[in-house]
């Protein structure tokens, strides 16, 4: 009983702490000059020398950080001829946006639904990805743009390209490997064992051989494009079933998010590249025990990545139920960094170049601290709502991002029905 009663008493002074360093003050201890940021995205240009721009979210639920992948993607396309947009999704299912985008048949609505989490299937999405289409129409194929994917948690997609493919030009391969990768479903994903994972690994590894074996007959027949998603399909697979026999299923995941952004990187026509996910993805530094996709990146291609995060002090957001549904969670966060803007429209938010605001000693230092932004994925339950380093992360901001978007509040996306 003595044990329970000191257990109850400590979780209780947990709880309290937390709640009490979540709440405070709002107002920054110090006064920065806002003249070096800026509320018009449209203007958002990088220097030249910039191959990849990632655009993180504090929470991939609120319906202004959706709203800025558009608003970032516009910016890149006018000013820095940007054709390429790569989000946080399935490389598989985002194929079926491109199509769309590029006059397939359907509606954005469907297209959005594809991307593999729930979490996108939203009106804000289906919005970019109508504008997209609306552009292609109206310029040449060699100036379309592309929606992809850079994440391998899903199946299904990826086998229904890949096989789409064989069946048109070695339809016995796809009868063959189609009966071999039978029990990878994305509805089963989460409970095959190492034995099923293991023996699908070699399956598709002997199929990448083959693909490669045949690959200009295939050319020939569908043109290399072709060939190289329906290839890169197959790797996909084989990248989820390491992803889930990985002891570190984070860092292997974000390893081949990596390898999927140089591939696009590589094959791509030398304009920059626009990818987007979770703040703890793009960020330049690892802030969650694992090497992140962004760490990668800078690592690799130093200044060639800039990075963008956002943060806000007061966050609802669409938080993922158990049920698959979802219900509207609320967090508050200040720091220094968000508390320059306490004092304005709660409706807007704020561009800070880090490498320009940083010649001012008040922004130096703001972004050379530890600031606490905020950090929500899918989803947070009642109890992790009171305790604040459930919903936050310590980073400083300069080391992190080369740039934020900053909103004094944000609201939950619109999700659409199914």
């Amino acid at each position: 009983m003595k044990l329970k009663r000191i257990f109850a008493i400590c979780l209780s002074t947990a709880i309290c702490l937390a709640l009490f360093t979540g709440c405070g003050n709002t107002k920054s201890t110090v006064s920065a000059d806002l003249s070096y940021t800026q509320s018009d995205i449209g203007t958002l240009s990088v220097p030249a020398n910039v191959q990849i721009v990632g655009l993180g979210e504090a929470s991939h639920g609120v319906a202004q950080y959706h709203q800025m992948k558009a608003d970032v993607f516009k910016a890149l396309v006018e000013n820095n001829g940007c054709h390429t947009f790569i989000i946080e999704g399935d490389f598989g299912g985002a194929l079926k946006v491109d199509q769309y985008i590029n006059g397939g048949d359907g509606t954005a609505e469907e297209a959005v639904a594809e991307i593999g989490f729930a979490i996108y299937r939203t009106r804000e999405m289906a919005d970019l990805v109508e504008w997209m289409r609306s552009y292609n129409e109206s310029v040449s194929s060699e100036k379309a743009l592309h929606f992809y994917g850079m994440d391998v948690q899903r199946f299904d997609n990826n086998k229904e390209y890949l096989f789409s493919v064989l069946n048109q030009t070695y339809p016995e391969l796809s009868a063959e490997y189609s009966k071999s990768l039978a029990q990878l479903t994305d509805e089963n994903r989460n409970s095959l064992d190492k034995t099923t994972l293991n023996s699908a690994k070699e399956s598709v590894s002997e199929l990448i051989d083959k693909l490669d074996a045949v690959e200009t007959d295939i050319t020939s027949c569908l043109g290399q494009s072709a060939f190289d998603f329906a290839r890169e399909c197959a790797k996909t697979i084989y990248a989820y079933c390491e992803v889930q026999l990985s002891d570190n299923y984070n860092a292997t995941r974000d390893q081949y998010m990596y390898e999927k952004v140089e591939w696009f990187l590589q094959r791509g026509d030398n304009t920059v590249l626009f990818i987007n996910g979770h703040n703890g993805h793009i960020g330049k530094t690892s802030v969650a025990g694992y090497t992140c996709l962004g760490k990668l990146l800078s690592e690799d291609l130093d200044n060639g990545y800039y990075s963008i995060g956002t943060d806000a002090q007061k966050t609802q957001f669409n938080s993922q139920t158990d049920n698959g549904g979802f219900e509207v969670m609320e967090v508050s966060n200040a720091n220094d960094l968000n508390g320059q803007f306490s004092d304005e429209d709660s409706g807007q938010y704020y561009f800070i170049d880090f490498a320009s605001a940083s010649s001012d000693e008040a922004w130096g230092q703001i972004l050379s601290e530890k600031q606490s932004i905020t950090t929500l994925n899918v989803s947070l339950s009642g109890m992790e709502k009171l305790l604040k380093a459930a919903y936050t992360v310590n980073i400083t901001p300069q080391d992190t991002f080369d740039g934020m978007i900053v909103f004094h509040s944000v609201t939950p996306s619109t999700i659409l029905d199914k």
